[in-house]
């Protein structure tokens, strides 16, 4: 029901009790009897977990991946890269600095906004690197290991504890990583053109900026190890 009040139409609400509609101003239904308390104004809006979940998928589908394509440019005085879905729709864009010691990498998503952070440290002459949210929170940190029997394999660790396993063949930049004993992610490469092409499939229930984050620690890392004598005088990968 409604009526006009000075050429504004105005709509009755209803009682909370039995559904009647109410008269405007009155603190009892006239219906029912029950006292009924309306505001004079609409309460605003508030976002639902739900509102939350879809703006955040949003603006963050980056990290809501689980099929992403991870392109490098080779030829820059910066490590670039770039997330794409499978259709070639980007996802975001990783960044760092080849003349910072130790390497730093910003991830952010297409908007330009950061959703992670890679910073490097030196430990007795051992790389090791801390992943964070976007608020500098960590994440946990990735180091190499070097096993008997087993070779070379990746950790990564929270609060000191090893939470995730990575290995596999890191020269051929093809290798897995596990959780718990389960895999959780894979990662392949091709060439294409002047780009490194890497492929990164999340299988497994993981933190996406953990997986993220220690491909671009690898891929890093391997790099650095097989062109630090590099064709300059600066030991990097180009020449400037």
């Amino acid at each position: 029901m409604s009526f006009t009040r000075s050429g504004v139409l105005i709509n009755l609400p209803f009682c909370g009790n039995c559904g009647k509609e109410l008269i405007p101003g009155s603190a009892f239904c006239s219906s029912c009897g029950k006292p009924v308390n309306i505001p004079n104004q609409a309460a605003p809006q508030q976002s639902s977990p739900t509102n939350q979940a879809q703006s955040l998928d949003t603006t963050s589908s980056l990290l809501a991946a689980t099929s992403i394509v991870m392109k490098k440019k080779i030829f820059s005085m910066r490590e670039h890269y770039d997330f794409e879905d499978p259709s070639g729709t980007k996802l975001g864009q990783g960044d760092g600095n080849f003349f910072q010691m130790p390497a730093k990498f910003t991830v952010s998503d297409t908007s330009g906004s950061q959703v992670m952070s890679v910073d490097g440290k030196l430990i007795s002459l051992r790389h090791e690197f801390t992943l964070c949210d976007a608020g500098g929170n960590p994440l946990g940190s990735i180091q190499k290991k070097i096993l008997k029997l087993i070779g070379q394999e990746y950790w990564l660790a929270q609060n000191g504890t090893e939470l995730m396993r990575i290995y596999g063949n890191f020269t051929d930049h093809n290798y897995k990583m596990s959780v718990g004993g389960q895999e959780v992610a894979q990662i392949h490469k091709k060439w294409v053109s002047v780009r490194d092409q890497f492929g990164i499939s999340i299988t497994g229930k993981v933190d996406s900026r953990l997986v993220i984050g220690s491909v671009i620690v690898i891929e890093h890392l391997e790099v650095t190890q097989k062109e630090h004598s590099g064709n300059n005088a600066f030991g990097l990968p180009f020449n400037i």
